[in-house]
């Protein structure tokens, strides 16, 4: 299953990208949205690439189905590893990974932010993936609808914090 999301910034493209990579703002970020426990485990940045890896504890924003119960815990363990590359001056783009620990699913994406010095846009593409039986699209729709409610929370909280 798939998710597209646009969000538009009204600040630079450098200046968003120093945001995704601000230790600060990461943490200010997490802690606006909910999450606890975070922990920055790899961040590199040059002119041409970066890596920023990034641990916490994450509660769902949505109520499990019934069917689901036995994923179902208050807290779940998040580790989401993004790699960054320049495609040129107005262009950077990421490829990430999400792992939820616990949940038989694969969850990845790419980002790509582009921009001018005055304002940007990062567009987000989703792919949630699970290949158990009977139950697969089930959880792979509700890890999609969950991480769509999660995304947005992290893209208002940036903005704010721009």
């Amino acid at each position: 299953m798939e998710l597209e999301l646009t969000h538009p910034y009204e600040a630079g493209l450098e200046r968003v990208l120093g945001a995704f990579f601000d230790k600060g703002l990461i943490q200010e970020k997490n802690v606006r949205v909910g999450n606890r426990n975070v922990k920055i485990a790899e961040l590199t940045r040059d002119d041409l690439s970066a890596k920023l890896v990034v641990e916490r504890e994450v509660a769902s924003h949505h109520e499990l189905p019934g069917i689901l119960a036995s994923f179902n815990r208050e807290w779940h363990q998040v580790r989401q590893e993004e790699h960054w590359f320049r495609k040129d001056d107005g262009e950077w783009h990421c490829e990430f990974r999400v792992h939820v620990s616990g949940v038989p699913a694969k969850i990845k994406g790419n980002m790509k932010l582009q921009g001018s010095a005055g304002e940007c846009t990062n567009y987000v593409t989703l792919n949630v993936r699970c290949d158990v039986p009977l139950l697969g699209k089930t959880i792979a729709r509700f890890l999609l609808e969950d991480s769509r409610a999660k995304i947005e929370q992290e893209y208002q909280a940036t903005r704010e914090l721009l």
